[in-house]
């Protein structure tokens, strides 16, 4: 009976102390678990915070985009007398932020008629599918200028934003469509811009730079 008794207490403080070893095995799990899951929700969120949840254009942050040379007619409508004008011109994007499908940066726009540098903002949005639409504002008073409209096609391996717009000039309209395409340090382009011949910097430094798009808690 003593020894039925000791038993039962001996398997009794065995089993604590199993069971204890198994309680802290699970809880060091759980707090390594944890703490991984952690590691990875912090690294998802900082890739959240950084490009959003649709991530498929965040690589549109830094780019530029020009209108090549079979691209740079645009057509007037004079008010005066009704009639429509073929001009040329240039214009360029630079990309200064992406955000879950919205982009910002700098347009800057010559044409013909005046040669007077535009500078403009454009917020943009751009669809997983890669339909795009913008809002050009001015650079300086913030006033709405346009809403192009465009969409992302891949020609020969790359890929071009078909861009269309018509707005307010002169008392009449200024319409104009283009492929534009990227353009990178090193080619031709940006070096020679088509139309106006001067390089994608010099082009852009007479106007101010793009806006940022500030991310909120």
């Amino acid at each position: 009976m003593l020894y039925l008794k000791y038993s039962v207490l001996t398997w009794r403080s065995r089993a604590k102390r199993l069971g204890g070893l198994v309680f802290a095995a699970l809880v060091a799990t759980l707090l390594t678990g944890c703490s991984g899951g952690d590691e990875k929700s912090v690294a998802t969120d900082r890739a959240i915070a950084d490009a959003g949840f649709y991530r498929e254009w965040d690589w549109f942050k830094g780019t530029y985009w020009i209108v090549p040379p079979n691209g740079i007619y645009s057509t007037y409508q004079i008010a005066r007398d009704n009639s429509f004008v073929v001009t040329r011109g240039q214009t360029v994007f630079s990309i200064t932020d992406y955000f879950n499908g919205y982009f910002t940066g700098a347009v800057v726009v010559k044409i013909t008629e005046t040669q007077v540098t535009s500078c403009q903002f454009v917020l943009g949005q751009v669809t997983p599918e890669g339909q795009v639409f913008m809002t050009m504002f001015n650079a300086n008073t913030g006033a709405v200028n346009n809403y192009p409209i465009g969409t992302m096609v891949l020609e020969g391996g790359q890929w071009t934003m078909v861009n269309e717009m018509t707005s307010p000039a002169q008392g009449g309209t200024l319409s104009h469509w283009a492929y534009m395409i990227q353009s990178k340090p090193g080619d031709g382009f940006y070096e020679h811009l088509p139309f106006v011949n001067e390089s994608i910097p010099d082009f852009l430094s007479s106007c101010p730079a793009g806006p940022m798009l500030i991310r909120t808690p």
